[in-house]
């Protein structure tokens, strides 16, 4: 059966494709496995003793291995399909977690990079499954795979804590629960994989330039990176920026979830309306546009920051389903998806994790959260600029 014929049959059901739901259920697994850390760090250092900079390093390691990784996965694809790549991906990612889990030293940061890594490869690959299979509803289930992933890093990063008080192991049991999750994915995902065609991604067309030459693949790749970058560093730095100005920890703990729970309903709402333009400036702008008001304000009436974090909250869904969507917009076929995407995760990924690492040190350095919020601000006037040439009606090989 042909690539086009197999497509064309999945998109006449496609809210009933079983399809579809193995690519929530991989989305559900990309990132509550990292969000989950991040409540029951301070448990995770006391138990093993762990410096501050290596506890930083362990939070920043699966960001690293993104962009490290993701190139990778395109030359992965050439040797099997799609959907055995995922399924060895959904495979990795249950290994990392039940060893992570384990209270062994050398499997607590074993398991990071095996989820890491398995996480890196499916990132990577559901866009050019997507573009692929659903040519038609592209947008629509690129919205509904960040809305899931969104969601499910919301409650892990909710659940982690209370999770940790039910029995007497603690933090394993908030991040060793997430290897059942997985499990499930690849048990769903399996008759993919097993009736998958024996057609792979193969190379590039002969005379196709590499996207790393192309300006449109830079402009996508670096409004992925800033978006990134400000996500990244809010999620991290919150809690410690509400306390310096009074918050406390549970509401900051409040306003967080929030920030990222209004960014699921962006990641629906845009995903509706991409179909309906014939570019993506417009909406790169108010999407780039909502994240600078955020930051704007946190730094200039931070006793405001619900407020504050609501607006880069609808910014940050935005910014993310028009980023996934571009990889695949921006290409002519799932070959050059596979390679944007792969491009634009190592960029993204790659600088998103410089975020937290700097807003942390100009803090240490200059004793106060201007300074870094002030790179926020110029890095989101930045995403304006390369958000809006990234929306214009371009493919990577002009």
């Amino acid at each position: 059966m042909s690539n086009s014929s197999s497509a064309a049959r999945v998109e006449t059901s496609f809210f009933g494709s079983s399809l579809l739901l193995g690519i929530l259920l991989i989305a559900a697994n990309l990132r509550a496995p990292i969000t989950s850390l991040g409540p029951v760090l301070s448990q995770v250092q006391d138990y093993f003793g762990l410096t501050p900079a290596a506890a930083g390093l362990l939070n920043a390691l699966p960001l690293l291995i993104f962009a490290c990784a993701s190139p990778l996965a395109p030359w992965l694809t050439r040797r099997i399909s799609l959907e055995h790549a995922l399924f060895g991906a959904l495979g990795i990612i249950a290994l990392g977690c039940l060893v992570r889990s384990t209270g062994l030293y050398s499997g607590l940061w074993l398991g990071t990079l095996l989820i890491g890594g398995g996480i890196a490869v499916a990132n990577v690959l559901v866009v050019p499954l997507v573009k692929r299979d659903f040519p038609s509803h592209t947008a629509l289930c690129v919205g509904l795979y960040a809305a899931t992933m969104a969601l499910m890093a919301a409650l892990a990063s909710g659940l982690a804590a209370p999770l940790s008080e039910l029995t007497d192991y603690a933090w394993k049991v908030s991040l060793g629960i997430w290897f059942g999750l997985a499990l499930i994915a690849a048990f769903c995902w399996w008759p993919h994989a097993r009736n998958a065609d024996s057609i792979v991604l193969g190379a590039p067309p002969v005379g196709r330039s590499t996207v790393w030459r192309s300006g449109i693949a830079w402009q996508v790749s670096m409004f992925m990176a800033l978006q990134t970058l400000t996500f990244y560093t809010l999620i991290d730095w919150f809690p410690a920026m509400a306390a310096s100005v009074g918050i406390g920890a549970v509401k900051a703990g409040a306003y967080l979830f929030a920030y990222q729970a209004i960014a699921v309903l962006a990641n629906l709402a845009t995903s509706v309306a991409i179909k309906r333009m014939h570019d993506q400036r417009l909406l790169g702008f108010i999407c780039s546009a909502a994240i600078v008001i955020g930051v704007a304000g946190l730094l200039m009436a931070p006793a405001m920051a619900l407020v504050w974090l609501l607006f880069a909250g609808v910014g940050a869904g935005m910014s993310m389903v028009t980023c996934l969507s571009l990889f695949s917009l921006r290409a002519r076929d799932h070959h050059q998806a596979s390679s944007l995407s792969a491009m634009g995760q190592c960029i993204g990924y790659g600088l998103g994790a410089c975020g937290p690492f700097l807003a942390g040190y100009l803090r240490g350095l200059t004793g106060s959260w201007h300074v870094p919020m002030m790179v926020l601000l110029g890095a989101g006037c930045l995403q304006i600029i390369f958000a809006v040439l990234a929306g214009r009606k371009r493919y990577v090989s002009e």
